[in-house]
């Protein structure tokens, strides 16, 4: 049983670049820890990570978009505590 199992190793991850979505302004405090984070998560990953500030709609807009996005780990979501 534990034999049929060697294969389900995943591909490195992340193999190409990785997105982050702050659905606030810029400036907000989502957007300077995702700005802060950025570098160590390029040194970490080996892949460049983008920052892309999508505000407005009381943050269901970037929300949508990250909702809308394929399902492989390549989009993130940096939100307020508030918004759990």
């Amino acid at each position: 049983m534990l034999a049929g199992t060697a294969g389900a190793f995943a591909d490195n991850y992340p193999s190409r670049p990785v997105r982050i979505v702050v659905p606030t302004q810029a400036g907000a405090a989502q957007d300077i820890i995702a700005r802060l984070l950025q570098p160590y998560l390029e040194k970490a990953f080996g892949q460049p990570i983008i920052v892309e500030n999508r505000s407005g709609a009381s943050t269901m807009i970037g929300t949508d978009a990250v909702a809308k996005a394929a399902p492989d780990g390549y989009t993130l979501l940096i939100v307020p505590t508030t918004f759990t």
